[in-house]
């Protein structure tokens, strides 16, 4: 029986690679991550390496053959037998000066030749790599792609020795996990601002694209092709020069689809947004209820609050603080003053997508306006009865 990945967003993931190294080699296990392609796999491997002062190899075994990996075969005339010289891409013989231990990361792991994959297992069991012994703080993590569900082609191979020795995980990042990386990578501040208010635009698990990886070069084309710093340098750009070059990069980037509309919501400004949900403006609350805001603007800025606070909740697993409460209040709040078929289609949605029902009390309490909690009360209970 094929051992079966465990499912991991990207905080749960750098948390465990984070104990992995630490344990130096104390460990007799190394571990696998699948997943889309573009999801963050190496850049995460790499990040966490990095922190923890590792130094990091990446190999991808898609391009190497068995011989590779062992070495390449030298005549000792004196002794008269072959050698085989220590291949560049292996760790080196010992952890280079002033660095805790080495991640040798093995990319692409199943997409290698099953030759291949039966060396792994040496690397795996023995810390050797052919006639090479790796260093004691080494630390083996393999990854790769899904196959049929991400349209790309892995080698046909099992081996229940293999994965006894592997704890494998499937990484599924959510946008609220991208987004905390995005800030500290100084991703453009435009794309961090839209999966903010869109986070089902981050990935297509169907389709591929959009990705993490795609979004990060187009951030990297914003900012060095174009030179396009900041969201208002952007914004001005789309306004004032042909869009079609920008366009078609980003197309074949992350979509056109996907590309199109973060032009749109770039240039074409809405009279309400996720950002005045979340903080609960009063103003923007009245002219909803006074049917001053177009329902297309409505549906947008409220059906991505409610895929905000979903992508948290799985995030915190439900452990809210003071100020989630609030904003989910806010939420609630705006769907209970809608109008009353799109108010059952949002409670309807909150309950499947977050979740999170018990909390609904409590957040109400965080409102200054004892008649806006009583209202979102009645609302809900009404709707409860009703289904």
């Amino acid at each position: 029986m094929v051992k079966q990945p465990v499912e991991v967003n990207i905080q749960e993931l750098e948390e465990i690679l984070r104990k992995y190294l630490l344990s130096g080699p104390n460990l007799n296990f190394a571990i696998k991550i699948v997943g889309h392609p573009g999801v963050g796999k190496s850049s995460i491997v790499k990040q966490i390496s990095q922190e923890n002062n590792y130094y990091f190899i990446d190999t991808r075994l898609a391009f190497k053959e068995n011989i590779d990996l062992g070495g390449y075969p030298v005549p000792d005339h004196h002794e008269k037998r072959m050698i085989y010289y220590r291949p560049r891409f292996i760790p080196p013989e010992q952890v280079p000066d002033d660095y805790n231990g080495i991640v040798w990361f093995l990319d692409e792991a199943n997409r290698a030749h099953p030759t291949v994959i039966q060396t792994l297992f040496q690397i795996i069991t023995e810390h050797t790599c052919g006639e090479h012994v790796l260093p004691e703080h080494t630390c083996i993590i393999l990854a790769g792609n899904l196959g049929e569900s991400d349209e790309t082609v892995i080698t046909d191979f099992s081996d229940a020795a293999l994965d006894g020795r592997l704890a494998i995980f499937h990484l599924k990042p959510s946008a609220q996990d991208w987004l905390t990386w995005a800030d500290r990578t100084y991703i453009h501040p435009s794309i961090i601002h839209y999966i903010t208010l869109f986070p089902e635009k981050l990935w297509d698990e169907q389709l591929i694209l959009p990705n993490p990886r795609a979004w990060h070069q187009v951030s990297q084309a914003l900012k060095y092709s174009f030179h396009l710093k900041t969201e208002y340098e952007l914004t001005r750009y789309l306004k004032d020069n042909r869009l079609d070059p920008l366009y078609k990069l980003m197309s074949s980037l992350i979509g056109s689809t996907t590309a199109w509309d973060f032009i749109t919501q770039l240039t074409v400004s809405r009279q309400i947004s996720t950002s005045d949900i979340l903080q609960g403006d009063l103003i923007q609350l009245e002219r909803m209820r006074k049917c001053e805001i177009n329902t297309e603007d409505i549906l947008w800025a409220i059906s991505g609050t409610l895929r905000y606070i979903r992508e948290k909740q799985f995030l915190k697993s439900s452990a809210f603080n003071l100020h989630d409460l609030k904003e989910m209040a806010h939420l609630l709040m705006f769907i209970a003053h809608s109008r009353k078929d799109m108010q059952i289609s949002f409670f309807y949605q909150f309950i499947k997508d977050c979740g999170i029902l018990t909390l609904i009390p409590q957040s109400v309490t965080t409102l200054d306006n004892p008649e806006c909690a009583k209202k979102i009360l009645h609302e809900f209970t009404e709707f409860l009865q009703l289904n």
